[in-house]
């Protein structure tokens, strides 16, 4: 199944928590952290557990808060306990190795984990990790690029330039660990699609395996950007066809090998997937 975008409702919401699990999104993240003022915390906390033990159509990720705050071990606790037939699903903001320690301190807590690496100290405490960050059930990262740019003074650039490296450093650290693809940073422009699918594309070409959004209206424009063109359809089809043929043959130019074969493979797979 795709997993090309995560849309996030601020867990306060009740009313947007529900009208997220309705939409196309391939990924509901229930906010506990950014989305939540700190003296709504606990009641949000509240809601999002009652949510949890209702029957709901799909089963939503929880972002809780920061595992250097006073809420962040306290929210897994908690909302671990609130999913009663399925394994929790745990979003954990500011991860780095000590996040990661602390963690795995938890006992009896087995989830699935999105780890959101945002800070200089996370991304090079992922580089420099002999083995994954050990937590007990599946996990995969994903980037927090407003806190990044933050936390090392860069500044936001039309084209994203200044996201190339830690996006490209996450899908090679995703890769030797392991797990599958990170997912890409949250574009707070929630009026301009084609800039959203930009982005998405930018975050695809280095390795990005889907998107967190934070409205409705980025869905279409991220699964545009993470299903293959018509173009890249045709050529792939192309690549297969010649492949079946004896000797050396070329497409558009370019010659066949195995690699280019992988390629236009994965290219149709997602096409598939993608619908």
């Amino acid at each position: 199944m795709a997993v090309r975008t995560w849309l996030y409702a601020p867990g306060d919401r009740p009313d947007r928590c529900l009208k997220a699990l309705a939409s196309p999104a391939d990924q509901v993240i229930w906010d506990l952290e950014d989305a939540v003022t700190p003296d709504a915390k606990l009641a949000a906390r509240e809601i999002i557990g009652e949510l949890l033990r209702r029957p709901l159509a799909r089963t939503p990720w929880i972002r809780i808060n920061s595992m250097d705050t006073v809420w962040g071990e306290e929210d897994v606790r908690v909302l671990a306990r609130a999913y009663e037939k399925v394994e929790p699903r745990i979003v954990v903001p500011k991860m780095n190795t000590g996040a990661a320690a602390r963690l795995a301190e938890l006992s009896g807590v087995v989830a699935h984990w999105l780890l959101i690496v945002e800070t200089a100290q996370g991304l090079l405490d992922a580089l420099h990790s002999p083995r994954p960050w050990s937590l007990p059930g599946a996990a995969r990262l994903a980037f927090g690029a407003l806190d990044y740019r933050n936390d090392i003074g860069a500044v936001e650039m039309e084209d994203e330039s200044e996201l190339t490296v830690p996006r490209s450093l996450l899908a090679l650290v995703s890769r030797g660990w392991g797990w599958p693809g990170p997912i890409d940073a949250v574009l707070p422009d929630i009026e301009d699609p084609d800039r959203v699918e930009r982005s998405a594309r930018r975050g695809r070409s280095l390795g990005m395996a889907g998107k967190m959004i934070v409205h409705p209206a980025q869905i279409a424009p991220v699964h545009r950007a993470f299903g293959p063109t018509d173009d890249e359809r045709v050529w792939a089809q192309e690549v297969l066809a010649a492949a079946g043929s004896a000797g050396a043959v070329k497409v558009r130019g370019a010659m066949v090998d195995r690699p280019i074969i992988e390629q236009a493979r994965r290219i149709l797979e997602s096409a598939e997937e993608n619908g």
